[in-house]
Order: structure tokens, then sequence, then C-alpha cells
């Protein structure tokens, strides 16, 4: 099952939906798929950034193009870390592609953040700051890099902003993160993938309200950290998409109604790349493994 561009299907699993903020556009794009042949879901965000509608265009070529690389390498058999592999490059190359067609393009780019999830793995692959949390006993653990100086500054450097180290722009990629570390954590446990808008709430703002609505599945986690963004009133607000998906044992879709949201947007202007490589794996992302 595929939902269409922009909506993310309400089941006992899986709910996603997006506000638009301040912005003048929304560009972030974000995709469900399931996976009936594998009883998986395939979850993306990516968070466009460019002048005008090229932030959009970008996320949406990363998301979409993702997808068909993705099932494609999947219905032939290949392995889970690289079919993410092949599935990110596939994306790169057609925003390449894009701006190749298009020169108003030329400087889209877009961050990515791809989950597979099934009843026997889970994998990721990311490029940017996007967020994946796994919240555990009431606590967000990050399980995806951050590829962001905010990074850099967490280890002690002098930094300002929240300039982007690694982006899907059609050049060749600085930095992935890319996991397959096993089976996903257990059924009451909950996984929380975001665009960078909903980082105007800190961690623990973040912990605590989706703990609260838990009990009340995925829909009531999404909407109410939604909610909490917009009462913060911040000035200039991004674009904030929010997917969040229940594990195990309730991972299958049902028929319900889905989230409408807008389409997708970011930060205006170029982009800034600056590639600094370090290499920071955190040992606790395991330990909710073992």
């Amino acid at each position: 099952m595929q939902t269409p561009s922009g909506q993310v299907a309400a089941g006992t699993g899986v709910f996603g939906a997006a506000i638009q903020g301040q912005r003048s556009e929304q560009q972030d794009s974000f995709r469900s798929i399931w996976l009936a042949a594998e009883q998986g879901w395939l979850l993306i965000i990516a968070d466009g950034m460019g002048g005008h509608s090229a932030g959009g265009m970008a996320s949406r070529i990363a998301a979409d193009s993702f997808v068909d690389a993705f099932t494609s390498s999947r219905a032939r058999k290949m392995d889970l870390q690289p079919a993410l592999q092949a599935a990110l490059d596939h994306a790169n190359s057609q925003i390449a592609k894009a701006q190749a067609a298009s020169p108003e393009f030329t400087g889209m780019g877009t961050t990515l953040v791809a989950v597979y999830i099934s009843p026997s793995n889970l994998g990721w692959i990311s490029v940017g700051d996007s967020p994946f949390w796994l919240l555990q006993n009431g606590k967000l653990l990050r399980l995806n890099e951050d590829h962001s100086l905010r990074a850099v500054a967490r280890e002690g450097a002098k930094v300002s902003g929240s300039i982007l180290r690694s982006v899907l722009n059609g050049e060749p990629i600085p930095l992935i993160d890319c996991q397959v570390p096993g089976p996903p954590p257990g059924a009451r446990n909950v996984l929380l993938l975001a665009s960078d808008g909903l980082l105007t709430l800190q961690e623990n703002e973040i912990a605590t309200e989706a703990a609260r609505n838990a009990g009340n599945g995925p829909e009531a986690v999404t909407r109410s950290l939604l909610k909490a963004v917009e009462d913060r009133g911040k000035p200039k607000q991004d674009n904030c998409t929010i997917v969040v998906a229940f594990p195990p044992e309730s991972i299958a879709p049902a028929v319900a109604a889905a989230a409408p949201v807008k389409a997708a947007k970011k930060k205006g202007g170029g982009l800034l790349l600056t590639i600094i490589v370090v290499a920071a794996i955190a040992f606790g992302v395991w330990a909710w493994l073992f």
C-alpha cells in the first residue's frame, strides 16, 4: 500500500502529519509505504532547501525516487542495507538530473531520513539533520547521526547556527548514516521521525509530550507534538513534519482516514556545506537491542 503524496495512512501502527509553520510554502515531503510482502513499513521524511519552489521540488524528488528504487531492489531480494544505500544514491542522482534539466533548480537540496521496520528487522539511512528517535521508558534516544553543526557544538566546538554538513544535492554525499541493527524494539516503545522544525521544542519536552500521549496511539502522539510546536509561537517557525511508528505487534495498516498536509519547505537561499568528517556513534544506541 502506498499512501498519496503528502498523506500518511492512519492505522494502529503508523501515523504522520505536517504543519507549514511561518514559512511561505511547505518544503517538507514525507511518505509511508506498506510493503505487504515483507509485512513492514518504509517511512521517509525529506526536508528541502533552496530558493522559491526548489526546496519542495528537491524533497519530493528525493522521497519518490527513494521509494521507487528501494521497492524495486527489495523485489529483487536485495539485502536491506544495500537496498537502502542504492535508494539513496538513486534519489541523489535524480536531483542532479532535475538540476541539469532546469537551471532554476541549481543549488536545491534536501535532507532525508528513511526507516524500514518489520517484525524481524529495523534499519535506516539518513543524510542531514532530520532526527530519528526511539522513545523508551519516557526518554528519547537519537538513533541516527546529526549531520549539522549542532552535533559539532555538542562535542565542545564553538559554532553558530545549524549549517548542514551533508545533504542530497546531486553532488557526492559527504556524510551518510546507514545502520541495520537487527530486530525492532518491543511494542511498548515508539519510533519517531521528524524534520528539524520539531527542534523548536527541547528533547525533554518532546519526550514528555510523546510519552503522555503514547497510550492513545501514533496519531495522538503526532498531533500533540505538532500542536506543541504551534503553541510555542516561534517567529519564523520552520515547516514541521512528524511520522510516528509503533513497532510490532500492531504494525499492519488499518483502513482509516488519512492525515492531510501541505506540500514541502525550509530555509531559503542556496546550500552552504562545511564538510567536516566526524565519526560519533553513541554506544547507547545499541542498548535497547540487548
